[in-house]
């Protein structure tokens, strides 16, 4: 789960965090939040900020690592991703799942794995999705919020040791299955739907799916929501 979370080095230095924390009372300060004591939602917009503005991996996950130490409840509630991660590695290999189950863990793994919004879930590139030794490549359908002008990003999402939890071997998986179901109509977005015509999906039906894997590992999801994820990603601790 570590590597899950962690898609870049882990700084350790004191001084490092105080730089963070720093930056994260800034941002809070100047919307009148207090850092101490802030949203789910408003540490899910702090990190997007970060990710739209170019910063690197490493720096989100030196943020993000700082929070979760700082701030380990969002709203007076723990959100643990290890729950959601092992219940998606219990699941079996990948090659053996029916299609909407691989769906729905693609959706999960990639949401924690990037932090990604469930609209960009939507909108990934399946043209662009290009695989290599050491992870995945892929750009969006169109530009992320954050970002005004320039070329569409590039993402970044590594490999990782354990298969099970691995969003890189769950993503090849998918290819493969949705391979036979792919066509003119489909063959823009990543997902598609798992009946019949297999038409490209919406956000709603990636919120679905991630909100149905939230309940099915055990996750109240009338207190957590599918851009869940995200913020569990965020705030999860990342001591290694």
């Amino acid at each position: 789960l570590v590597e899950l979370l962690v898609a870049g080095s882990r700084a350790s230095t004191l001084s490092t965090y105080e730089s963070a924390w720093r930056t994260s009372a800034t941002w809070c300060y100047q919307r009148g939040e207090d850092p101490l004591s802030t949203t789910l939602a408003f540490v899910l917009e702090f990190l997007a900020n970060l990710h739209g503005a170019g910063k690197s991996y490493s720096t989100i996950n030196v943020h993000r690592s700082m929070l979760s130490k700082t701030l380990p409840h969002f709203e007076g509630h723990p959100w643990d991703p290890n729950v959601v991660v092992s219940y998606m590695a219990s699941l079996g290999e990948n090659s053996s799942l029916p299609l909407s189950k691989l769906s729905h863990k693609t959706a999960v793994l990639l949401g924690l794995a990037s932090l990604l919004r469930v609209s960009e879930l939507a909108s990934i590139n399946f043209q662009s999705v290009t695989f290599s030794s050491s992870g995945v490549n892929f750009t969006l359908l169109k530009p992320r919020k954050a970002q005004h002008s320039g070329p569409l990003q590039s993402i970044f999402i590594p490999s990782l040791r354990e298969p099970g939890c691995c969003p890189v071997e769950t993503i090849k998986a998918y290819v493969d299955a949705t391979a036979p179901h792919r066509n003119h109509s489909n063959i823009n977005s990543l997902f598609v739907s798992c009946n019949k015509p297999h038409r490209n999906i919406t956000s709603n039906t990636v919120s679905e799916w991630i909100r149905s894997s939230l309940a099915a590992a055990g996750i109240d999801t009338s207190v957590f929501s599918a851009h869940s994820t995200r913020g569990a990603s965020a705030s999860k601790a990342l001591a290694v």
